[in-house]
């Protein structure tokens, strides 16, 4: 029993030293970020800032309340994230004139994936289309 009095204090060390990874979490598992968003003639634009290399890699839209598996969605689209903003043309995507909508995409840095592997951002951002602008608008988590 004296031997194993011994060694409790290095066996508790792991539990008291903590787990590196478990440090790293935060980094890995961001939080979605929001973004502005503006119609442009009949692109809709989000602003990216900090958009450095980012390119789009995930995009999903839907006009609200769209159940998950009936939204539309895109891999690796043929979209680009120019002077800090992704626009929309209506060829990929045609929004009506009017109506509220959720858009989730996640964007990809390939400079950042030398020498990180926290490399991506995500973003959710809801808004509406009125009278031809487009503005961002508040909903609950749980609808993107």
């Amino acid at each position: 029993m004296k031997i194993c009095a011994k060694y409790i204090p290095f066996l508790c060390l792991p539990l008291l030293s903590g787990c590196p990874m478990g440090d790293r979490l935060d980094q890995r598992y961001k939080p979605a970020e929001t973004t502005s968003v503006e119609m442009k003639s009949e692109q809709i634009c989000f602003g990216i800032l900090s958009a450095e290399d980012y390119q789009p890699v995930f995009i999903s839209i839907a006009p609200r309340h769209t159940p998950h598996k009936e939204r539309w969605y895109q891999q690796h689209p043929r979209l680009s994230v120019n002077n800090g903003e992704m626009c929309i043309p209506p060829g990929v995507y045609k929004f009506p004139a009017k109506g509220q909508f959720v858009a989730s995409f996640t964007l990809e840095s390939k400079e950042k994936a030398k020498t990180t592997e926290f490399n991506t951002r995500r973003f959710d951002t809801a808004f509406e289309i009125k009278e031809g602008h487009a503005t961002v608008i508040e909903v609950d988590n749980n609808e993107f």
